[in-house]
């Protein structure tokens, strides 16, 4: 490790004097030709309104740019966030939109740019990784935790819409007797299951962050989310697909809440569940409110994808499938003592929603 970090100080040391964090209005209009080039004229990373809400809107989040000759050529962008391990909270980022001019990544500098994050964070998650990234963080002693666990529910027989499976015929009958199977089970549970009472939620308060903490045990590593970044990442993002937010409650307390947001997908209606916060025994009543409300939104399937055993025996208990594919998790640490901790997967409690792994369903 000490050596591959020597390696990471190289080039961020080389690079050091030309990389920075704020834009000021002389670099605004390279930064954005740079964004059009890599991303896309259609990108969200070129959405002015997505860019005030994810950098100004949460101004501890960061975006690291390097000039060289008054040209942007390498960008990285973090999500900054706590993290709570053992009773220890550690600043964290998550590392996002990594792009570097072809003629540079020879020279380093994305090792440079990465570098830029882990000389300044405990930890460093990527989530979504690309091939080309995934080789690079490997060779700098990042933890490969595998996949993020992906769960679909079909709901109608465009639900199977998945370019990334096969579609031959062995797979149709497959698909007819899991959509049956599925329906048969939504029948079943929707006149055996507990009365449950769900509302609509406006605003994240100080009962979420309670319900959050109550849903946990000491053994779970997991972002701190209090009621402002829950207000910011969900009720304030910037898309004309608004997530829904729903909470449990009982007697007039809310005890559980979960978020999920509508999109449209390889040619498919999908509910995405965002965010399930509850205590076992309510996890079903939440599971089943959730079903009951993509049929509501004539989604042909329901989709999640996060690290909870809990929340995925519940998924799996109604006729949730596993599917062959997932963004890779990789964790950088500079706490050497927590390096044991980190590496086991089955503590992570995490969903794509705490990355940038939604943020290309923004649609404004």
């Amino acid at each position: 490790m000490n050596k591959q970090r020597a390696i990471i100080d190289k080039f961020y040391q080389k690079f050091q004097n030309s990389m920075h964090s704020l834009v000021p209005a002389l670099d605004e209009r390279q930064l954005l030709q740079f964004q059009k080039d890599e991303f896309g004229a259609n990108s969200y990373q070129q959405n002015e309104v997505f860019n005030h809400w994810l950098y100004t809107g949460r101004s501890i989040n960061k975006r690291y740019y390097c000039l060289q000759n008054n040209e942007v050529v390498g960008q990285q962008s973090a999500i900054v966030v706590d993290l709570i391990i053992d009773n220890r909270v550690l600043t964290v980022a998550y590392a996002i939109d990594l792009r570097i001019r072809p003629e540079w990544k020879m020279k380093g500098l994305g090792v440079a740019m990465i570098g830029s994050l882990i000389n300044e964070y405990d930890v460093v998650i990527g989530m979504g990784v690309s091939d080309e990234a995934h080789k690079m963080f490997k060779r700098q002693g990042w933890f490969d935790l595998g996949v993020v666990d992906t769960l679909v529910k079909p709901l109608t027989m465009s639900g199977f819409n998945d370019q990334a499976i096969d579609v031959g015929l062995i797979s149709k009958l497959k698909y007819i007797s899991a959509l049956s199977l599925s329906k048969i089970s939504d029948f079943y549970y929707k006149y055996n299951r507990p009365k449950a009472v769900f509302k609509k939620v406006k605003a994240f308060t100080s009962d979420h962050e309670r319900i959050i903490n109550d849903a946990y045990d000491s053994s779970a590593i997991r972002i701190i989310k209090d009621k402002h970044y829950l207000n910011w990442r969900f009720i304030n993002f910037p898309d004309n697909e608004h997530y829904d937010v729903f909470e449990l409650i009982e007697y007039n307390i809310p005890v559980a809440f979960f978020c999920v947001k509508m999109a449209f997908i390889d040619g498919s209606d999908v509910l995405i569940i965002s965010e399930i916060h509850a205590r076992l025994s309510d996890i079903p009543k939440v599971v089943d409110r959730i079903i009951e409300l993509a049929k509501s939104y004539k989604a042909s399937k329901i989709t999640y994808s996060g690290l909870d055993y809990a929340i995925q025996k519940t998924l799996k208990s109604r006729c949730f499938c596993n599917r062959p594919y997932g963004d890779r998790f990789l964790v950088y640490s500079n706490a050497p003592e927590l390096d044991s901790i980190l590496k086991n997967k089955n503590r992570w409690r995490i969903t794509n929603a705490d990355s940038d792994a939604e943020f290309c369903l923004f649609n404004n």
